[in-house]
């Protein structure tokens, strides 16, 4: 008998240690939801080869991370500093170590700069000659292209870079799903990115890094599909003592408003040279999949780590034990939209009644987003006509996407229930619950419940076919 679905999504980050057809067929066993490409990372020639190698195997949903408006410490080599050397580093490319953005004149001395997540710091103690002059607290390799922090800056770097704007055009031509956008510091950010891509459907996932981005929280998610909470440069901007709050907070309101929320960076991070991870790297994905996460993010576990296939194996078995026990997170007293409104009434009935299965009749997914964010113990099953919202609703809890031809427009939930049941979705005994649109001309909006038992509706088509009804109700 085959394992039920988990409801937890995985999103893991591809790369050298993870392109080859071997690893992906294991991806695929282990149901990885959606694939990571980092754009600060790689060309697009690389891309594409891992984008085709996974597409053989199997419609994955591909989510692009493009770097926005960040700074990266660009070197020709690995750069070995001793406890208190001073190293001068510059803004010309010609130079053998460089940023990738000049903020000569955005920071004093004094200042205190990070490198790679933070595990690396420096003291601005001299600025002179378009160079900063950078005394290192510990003996240190800066490795190439590694992120840099300014904690207390709110650095002017524009949020898309050119490479940026080819990377949105690349995930326009290649019929990608969503765009992470790193940096994220307010709705103008996501707003650019937006107008770029008014003509696609691919969905903006904003990072959090920042405190900016932490203080606008909410203007971010109105704009967003989605939040990554991206807790390696958060935690050097940001006191790690606070971030395990500023997740809660930002999973609650994601939640609330059913976007989708995502927890990234160094979940299993041992795990990038070690078979196993550590117990507190267990607690640390199991913590974010009780807070409500729609889903739990690798990044160098499966990029360039050691061990690719055991880090999902890992995530999988960790998600499937926590997640019966999530909660919901939705304050039932607080008044929204009409869509959500009667997707509580939904999920009232799902809870009160005997009915075993919830079926939401979607195009974009956004109704089924509404219903995963009660955080269902039931199965949901999406049935959309939209191959995009298909992959797209592979990052949204608990949703099982199923597509379908075309959505018919008349007796639409009688015959997306006989279909569900020849195609083994339902059962004849199951009681169902039906959410939907209907005859509404504006986007996202859902306005029907209907309640079935399936025997019934098979019922209802016989006595259509033996001429004792007119039509299917």
């Amino acid at each position: 008998m085959a394992e039920k679905m988990r409801k937890t999504k995985i999103l893991a980050t591809i790369g050298p240690a993870s392109i080859n057809e071997k690893v992906l067929n294991k991806f695929k066993d282990y149901e990885v939801n959606c694939l990571r490409i980092n754009t600060a990372h790689g060309n697009f020639e690389q891309y594409t080869k891992a984008i085709n190698s996974a597409r053989k195997i199997q419609e994955f949903c591909f989510l692009l991370d493009i770097k926005g408006p960040e700074v990266r410490i660009r070197t020709k080599y690995p750069i070995e500093v001793t406890a208190g050397q001073v190293v001068p580093i510059g803004f010309n490319k010609k130079e053998d170590a460089y940023f990738s953005y000049d903020f000569y004149n955005e920071v004093a001395e004094g200042d205190k700069v990070f490198f790679d997540n933070g595990q690396i710091e420096a003291k601005i103690m001299l600025k002179k000659d378009q160079k900063i002059h950078l005394k290192f607290v510990e003996d240190s390799v800066i490795r190439i292209n590694k992120g840099v922090n300014i904690p207390n800056k709110e650095l002017k770097i524009p949020s898309l870079s050119k490479k940026d704007k080819q990377a949105i055009k690349y995930a326009i031509d290649n019929d990608l799903d969503y765009i992470a956008l790193s940096f994220v510091r307010n709705k103008k950010d996501v707003l650019q990115l937006k107008k770029i891509l008014k003509n696609s459907d691919i969905g903006i996932i904003s990072k959090i890094e920042n405190w900016e981005g932490v203080k606008n929280i909410d203007e971010i998610i109105q704009e967003s599909e989605g939040i990554m909470i991206a807790r390696g440069d958060l935690g050097v901007e940001i006191p790690e003592e606070k971030i395990p709050i500023i997740q809660k907070q930002i999973i609650d309101k994601c939640n609330e408003k059913g976007k989708i929320a995502i927890v990234a960076t160094q979940m299993l991070e041992s795990m990038v040279t070690n078979k196993l991870p550590t117990r507190a790297e267990v607690s640390d994905v199991a913590n974010a999949i009780l807070d409500g996460t729609d889903c739990v993010m690798l990044s160098g576990e499966t990029a360039a780590g050691k061990h690719p296939i055991n880090a999902v194996r890992v995530m999988n078995k960790v998600a499937r034990e926590v997640e019966n026990n999530v909660e919901k997170n939705i304050d039932l007293d607080v008044h929204g939209n009409m869509s959500e409104e009667l997707s509580k009434s939904a999920f009232l009935l799902l809870q009160k009644s005997t009915a075993n299965k919830l079926v939401t009749i979607t195009r974009s997914g956004y109704s089924a987003s509404l219903i995963s964010r009660f955080r269902i113990g039931k199965p949901i099953i999406a049935v959309t006509d939209n191959k995009k919202s298909v992959r797209k609703m592979a990052l949204v809890w608990g949703v099982k996407p199923i597509l379908l031809d075309k959505i018919p427009k008349s007796s639409m939930v009688t015959r997306v229930g006989l279909h569900l049941l020849k195609r083994g979705e339902v059962k004849k005994e199951d009681f169902v619950i039906f959410f939907a649109g209907v005859k509404t001309m504006q986007e996202h909006v859902s306005n029907l419940i209907e309640i079935h038992y399936i025997k019934d509706l098979v019922e209802w088509k016989k006595k259509v076919l033996n001429g004792e009804l007119k039509k299917l109700p």
